[in-house]
């Protein structure tokens, strides 16, 4: 593979890693504030069913909001590191960043599932 060719691809790859960050924040925000005001618009905490769910719909949603967020600071570190040529440190950091993005993740599904098995209980 040409070495312009690597680049192109590579510059991809950061724009979709930086779009995907992004996506899971709006996703993460928006479950939050659609789960809050549905729960006081539509369905009363104190007569709903399964009120657990909710609670850890928001927290799911808080989790991945968190740790995305972690792993922007790790992923610079593990930058800062790398530019300094520290490179197994920055190998570590950038192990963590990749812990925190899948958990990330794996938090936003697990809100977005319970989310919907309070709302199919509840309506």
């Amino acid at each position: 593979m040409d070495n312009e060719r690597r680049k192109q691809l590579l510059d991809i790859r950061n724009y979709a890693e930086e779009e995907f960050d992004k996506l899971i924040i709006y996703l993460s925000s928006g479950g939050l504030v659609l789960s809050v005001g549905f729960v006081r618009d539509i369905v009363h905490v104190s007569s709903s069913s399964y009120s657990e769910l909710l609670i850890t719909t928001w927290i799911a949603f808080t989790i991945s909001l968190i740790t995305v967020l972690l792993s922007h600071r790790t992923s610079l570190k593990s930058i800062d590191l790398e530019l300094n040529n520290r490179i197994p440190e920055s190998d570590s950091w950038d192990t963590y960043t990749d812990w925190l993005n899948w958990s990330g993740m794996i938090a936003f599904m697990l809100g977005v599932i319970t989310f919907l098995m309070f709302i199919l209980i509840n309506i």
